[in-house]
Protein backbone atom coordinates (compact mmCIF):
# COMPACT_ATOMS: atom_id res chain seq x y z
CA UNK A 1 0.00 0.00 0.00
CA UNK A 2 1.38 3.93 -0.68
CA UNK A 3 0.50 7.35 0.46
CA UNK A 4 -0.04 10.35 -1.11
CA UNK A 5 -1.17 13.40 0.45
CA UNK A 6 -2.30 16.74 -1.70
CA UNK A 7 -3.09 20.12 -0.94
CA UNK A 8 -6.68 21.54 -0.92
CA UNK A 9 -5.94 24.48 -0.94
CA UNK A 10 -8.97 25.98 -2.72
CA UNK A 11 -11.08 24.44 -1.15
CA UNK A 12 -11.69 26.29 2.75
CA UNK A 13 -15.07 24.61 3.40
CA UNK A 14 -14.51 21.28 5.62
CA UNK A 15 -18.02 20.35 4.39
CA UNK A 16 -16.73 20.45 0.96
CA UNK A 17 -13.59 19.02 2.23
CA UNK A 18 -16.35 16.09 3.43
CA UNK A 19 -17.49 15.85 0.44
CA UNK A 20 -14.11 15.42 -1.29
CA UNK A 21 -13.09 12.61 1.21
CA UNK A 22 -16.39 10.55 0.56
CA UNK A 23 -16.06 10.51 -3.15
CA UNK A 24 -12.62 9.50 -2.84
CA UNK A 25 -13.12 6.59 -1.00
CA UNK A 26 -15.42 5.16 -3.71
CA UNK A 27 -12.77 4.47 -6.20
CA UNK A 28 -11.18 1.17 -6.34
CA UNK A 29 -7.63 0.75 -5.35
CA UNK A 30 -8.35 3.16 -2.71
CA UNK A 31 -7.66 2.15 1.15
CA UNK A 32 -8.19 5.19 3.26
CA UNK A 33 -8.71 8.30 3.10
CA UNK A 34 -7.42 11.07 5.89
CA UNK A 35 -8.53 14.72 6.20
CA UNK A 36 -4.87 16.33 7.74
CA UNK A 37 -7.03 18.87 10.40
CA UNK A 38 -5.44 22.46 10.50
CA UNK A 39 -2.77 21.79 6.97
CA UNK A 40 -5.44 21.65 4.18
CA UNK A 41 -4.33 18.61 3.30
CA UNK A 42 -5.62 15.13 2.34
CA UNK A 43 -3.64 11.95 3.10
CA UNK A 44 -4.76 8.78 0.67
CA UNK A 45 -3.22 5.29 1.10
CA UNK A 46 -4.08 2.94 -2.02
CA UNK A 47 -3.30 0.19 -3.85
CA UNK A 48 -0.75 1.18 -6.30
CA UNK A 49 -1.50 -2.19 -8.39
CA UNK A 50 -5.14 -0.65 -8.93
CA UNK A 51 -5.19 3.11 -9.09
CA UNK A 52 -1.63 5.50 -9.43
CA UNK A 53 -0.98 8.52 -7.65
CA UNK A 54 -2.02 10.55 -10.79
CA UNK A 55 -5.07 9.51 -11.07
CA UNK A 56 -5.59 9.97 -7.37
CA UNK A 57 -4.61 13.57 -7.89
CA UNK A 58 -6.59 14.37 -11.14
CA UNK A 59 -9.63 12.70 -9.17
CA UNK A 60 -9.19 14.99 -6.27
CA UNK A 61 -8.78 18.11 -8.72
CA UNK A 62 -11.92 16.96 -10.57
CA UNK A 63 -14.34 16.39 -6.97
CA UNK A 64 -13.10 20.36 -5.99
CA UNK A 65 -13.97 21.78 -9.19
CA UNK A 66 -17.28 19.84 -8.65
CA UNK A 67 -17.62 21.64 -5.84
CA UNK A 68 -17.58 25.13 -6.93
CA UNK A 69 -19.49 24.11 -10.47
Amino acid sequence: MSSIQLALNDVACTGCIGKIKRGMEKYRGVEKVKILPGSGKIEVNFNENIIQSEEISSKIQKLAFRMFD
